[in-house]
């Protein structure tokens, strides 16, 4: 972290009090571990237009891809157990029971189950009569058989790749906002964080994971509990703060982006993150310039255009985070970006190769993809 970034960093560390309800932090934070050595190619959920998503298959595809990181989700189960999903509820659309029925909505919180429960159902098969979201994310997709990992399952899949450059970047799905339906149920922030670090830790991957959230209390909680684990603070201005009008968000940690001049880049300096990852098109230029200013990195979500990942590298970004990660990387190497060698375990249960479907996905009728 650069000497400049240090001195802002303490006129917005008073922040930390509205939500921890303690003192100011000590201003003396660690440097992030992950250094990149290349531009972040990121795989999102593992890369899921052309695999199951937040599965081990998508997973090692993202290694078999060269990519720089997997972008993946993360639980918190009723036995203290972390597994990987997007959703806090068994999407009915990929989850399947033991008898292979799509099972019904908002049924089964991940939260309130066991690992052993959750591992009766099988999430590798989207279900084609679901519509416009089969268009955009299955129809490319190759399918399998596959249940929600761990991350100790994740942490030994790299370990069996070899794999010594992936990074893992890693969301905490928290849901701070009482009026939401995910509220009830969600996993205190301290203890989520305490059993990912923990973990972490046990596989010796501090300098090769990502603490990602829209839910800042947990970046807040992962600089206080091991400042050597790189944060990124997620956003989409629409619903992190603005559809909140004069109410102080509850998604940025205890801040009210008022103070910082709406900026959210100056807001998520002010916690200390190491990365800022807003949805792509809320990025300007000055945005990215105004990051890099602060010793910031740069990495926006979810980007599966060609033009709008021409646009972005344009402006400078650090990364991008893509669902079609074969687009991205050829984008990449055709603009001479250097990548990562791919890293292949033909041995794997989960190698499937690097191909996809040729079937062009369709595009939503805004002419955008689904939200992140």
């Amino acid at each position: 972290m650069k000497k400049t970034t240090k001195k802002l960093l303490a006129a917005g560390l008073a922040a930390f009090s509205l939500y921890s309800g303690v003192g100011m932090m000590d201003t003396s934070i660690s440097e992030a571990k992950v250094q990149y050595d290349v531009f972040d190619f990121e795989a999102h959920r593992g890369g899921r237009d052309a695999r199951p998503e937040n599965t081990l298959y998508s997973y090692a595809y993202a290694m078999e891809m060269g990519a720089t990181s997997i972008e993946c989700d993360m639980q918190l189960t009723k036995d203290g157990q972390i597994v990987m999903s997007h959703n806090p509820i068994l999407n009915p659309d990929i989850t399947r029971d033991k008898d292979g029925n799509y099972v019904p909505k908002n049924k089964y919180d991940i939260r309130t189950m066991t690992v052993d429960q959750l591992k009766q159902f099988d999430v590798g098969v989207m279900n084609p009569e679901i519509g416009e979201y089969y268009d955009l994310h299955g129809r490319t997709q190759i399918m399998h058989d596959a249940q929600l990992p761990t991350l100790d399952e994740v942490m030994q899949l790299i370990q069996s790749y070899g794999d010594k450059k992936i990074v893992l970047n890693i969301e905490t799905k928290s849901y701070p906002d009482p009026n939401t339906m995910e509220y009830k149920n969600n996993a205190d922030p301290k203890k989520f964080v305490e059993v990912f670090n923990d973990t972490v830790k046990k596989y010796g991957m501090e300098d090769r994971v990502v603490l990602q959230s829209f839910d800042w209390r947990t970046l807040i909680e992962m600089k206080k509990l091991n400042p050597n684990i790189s944060t990124s603070a997620l956003w989409q201005a629409s619903s992190s703060w603005e559809s909140y009008g004069n109410q102080k968000s509850p998604w940025l940690g205890g801040l009210d982006i008022k103070d910082y001049d709406n900026d959210p880049v100056k807001a998520a300096h002010a916690i200390g993150v190491d990365i800022v990852s807003p949805y792509y098109m809320d990025v300007t230029k000055e945005m990215v310039d105004e990051a890099h200013s602060l010793g910031i990195k740069i990495v926006p979500w979810t980007v599966n255009d060609e033009k709008d990942m021409n646009e972005l590298l344009d402006m400078g970004v650090d990364g991008i985070i893509s669902d079609r990660a074969w687009i991205l990387k050829d984008v990449l190497q055709k603009r001479n970006i250097t990548l990562h060698e791919p890293v292949v375990n033909e041995n794997s249960p989960y190698h499937t190769g690097t191909g996809h479907n040729d079937v062009k996905p369709i595009k939503a009728e805004n002419g955008r993809d689904a939200a992140y």
